[in-house]
């Protein structure tokens, strides 16, 4: 067993330095919630958060399936009224140590980087006893910092240790159960979308068992539970962070276990044999991006049409919050629509941008030559990509925006909002052709660049949420502060043909950039 670990600590290092910046992005990232959603109750709340409870009682059992079991409700403070948004935590853990897993181990196989390690003297379980220990190290980080916040709102100094620990233990369990379908797919993408399964499922468990009961039997067969199960400040206990600990090991040994049995670049299940002649359909460029992609995209799209339907169903219930006016503005319903449309515009940004991060994929695997070696020509195969990202993300705010317009009238029979829903949505389209535009220029100019997009994404996020206080230039710098936010605001067409431009522009001139460059 030790000659099998030969190398960790090599690979350990390797992976900390190249992602130096990513693991405090994502960690910091998500540790500066903590005091963004409490001070946004602070605000909708006020001095009686009891007060707030009682106006959302009708929507109780909405309210568990979205984020229950919430305990100490009948005595409530904003400590405890805070716990509510556990479940946006537990969801940015497990996706964070999910794609860290799949990235250190089967991303590398692919890019054939881990071939080339394993022509030196690196033991078998080296390269996932790394990734785990990454994923533990990266979980360990956003527990104390998510501690430090919690504390800064005013939680004892137990209960901010067990509420930051209970959200890194279930970022540990799916860093584990990512380790087993790394070693059942074939590919990156296939391992990472079990898992995203298994958390949707897990998630979908949690809310079903939460409408039976805060203490229902069936909330400890999903781990999106275990969390709130440790009730932090009512009636702490660790009991659930040992439960999370041990899954996690379990799926973790799991994982050693099958990846004995498979050859390196394989998984143990074989892919789908294809036809032997492919339709003619897919002999354009624009065709192969299309069933390169059309898997992301229908998972995408089940996921923010499930997305606007929960938060469209929850517009009744604002309606009816005492002192939402300071967060949403005078009307309540169209003020927390606009928010949202704002909202899921920037989740499908973050779709744009992988989707567009798939040509530099291409270009490393040495897929993109051999396209190239047919009559494809360097133009259409970047427009192709770009194009089937364009039409992705229009796709995607289209139905995001219908899930939440839906669900927001049959929640309170006004049809009006079905229209002010979609409007708010699909709007900020220019905003993500203008992002599409800018990826694209840097991958054109080099792909090692195409990276620094997250950048402009991470600044309109910012400036979005946190940076009114900001002088105005600063937050004009961002793509995401031009169009109105519809339906509060009225439309203006200037800056929407602006971006819009914008963005065509930079894909133009990134086409033109590509064809000259060495690739």
């Amino acid at each position: 067993m030790r000659d099998a670990l030969v190398g960790t600590g090599l690979l350990l290092r390797l992976g900390l330095r190249r992602d130096r910046l990513r693991l405090p992005l994502w960690t910091v990232g998500i540790a500066v919630f903590v005091p963004f959603f409490f001070n946004a109750l602070e605000t909708t709340a006020g001095d009686d958060p009891q007060q707030a409870v009682d106006d959302l009682a009708e929507a109780r059992t909405m309210l568990d399936i979205f984020a229950g079991p919430v305990y100490g409700l009948e005595t409530a403070t904003l400590q405890k009224y805070f716990l509510m948004y556990n479940q946006e935590f537990l969801l940015a853990a497990a996706l964070m140590s999910i794609l860290l897993v799949v990235r250190h181990t089967r991303g590398e196989e692919q890019s054939g980087r881990a071939e080339l390690v394993r022509t030196a003297v690196i033991g078998r379980h080296a390269p996932l006893t790394a990734a785990l220990l990454l994923a533990a190290i990266t979980n360990t980080v956003l527990a104390g910092l998510l501690s430090l916040g919690a504390l800064g709102i005013g939680f004892g100094g137990g209960d901010a240790a067990l509420y930051g620990s209970s959200i890194a233990a279930t970022g540990l369990v799916f860093a584990g159960i990512t380790a087993t379908t790394v070693q059942l797919a074939a590919s990156g993408r296939t391992a990472g979308g079990m898992a995203g399964v298994l958390l949707a499922v897990a998630s979908i468990g949690r809310g079903a068992a939460a409408a039976q009961g805060d203490d229902h039997p069936a909330l400890w067969l999903s781990p999106m539970s275990w969390a709130n199960l440790t009730k932090p400040i009512t009636d702490p206990t660790w009991g659930p962070v040992l439960l999370s600990v041990t899954t996690a090991a379990a799926f973790a040994s799991l994982g050693y276990a099958l990846s004995v049995r498979r050859d390196v670049g394989r998984g143990l299940l074989a892919p789908r044999r294809g036809r032997v002649e492919a339709s003619r359909w897919l002999s354009s460029p624009f065709a192969l991006a299309l069933r390169t992609q059309r898997r992301t995209i229908l998972w995408w799209a089940v996921a923010m049409g499930m997305l606007g339907l929960v938060w469209g169903s929850l517009v009744g219930a604002i309606g009816s919050v005492d002192g939402g006016e300071a967060m949403f503005g005078d009307d309540l319903e169209q003020g927390y629509i606009s928010l949202l449309g704002v909202t899921q515009a920037l989740l499908v940004g973050v779709f744009a941008l992988t989707s567009m991060a798939r040509v530099t994929a291409e270009e490393t695997s040495g897929r993109l030559e051999a396209a190239l070696g047919t009559a494809t020509s360097r133009i259409s195969w970047l427009g192709s990509w770009v194009l089937v990202t364009a039409l992705g993300t229009a796709a995607l705010l289209l139905l995001s925006g219908w899930g939440l317009g839906v669900a927001a009238t049959a929640a309170t029979g006004d049809p009006s909002l079905l229209g002010g829903a979609v409007g708010g949505v699909v709007g900020r389209f220019p905003e993500l052709l203008a992002l599409i535009g800018i990826s694209t220029m840097l991958y054109a100019l080099r792909p090692a660049w195409q990276g620094l997009a997250w950048v402009v994404f991470g600044y309109g996020v910012i400036i979005r949420f946190f940076g009114s206080s900001l002088p105005e230039a600063v937050q004009k710098l961002s793509i995401f502060q031009h169009i109105p936010r519809m339906p509060v605001e009225g439309f203006s067409l200037g800056p929407v043909v602006a971006l819009s431009v914008a963005g065509i522009a930079l894909v133009g001139t990134a086409l033109v950039v590509f064809r000259r460059r060495d690739a």
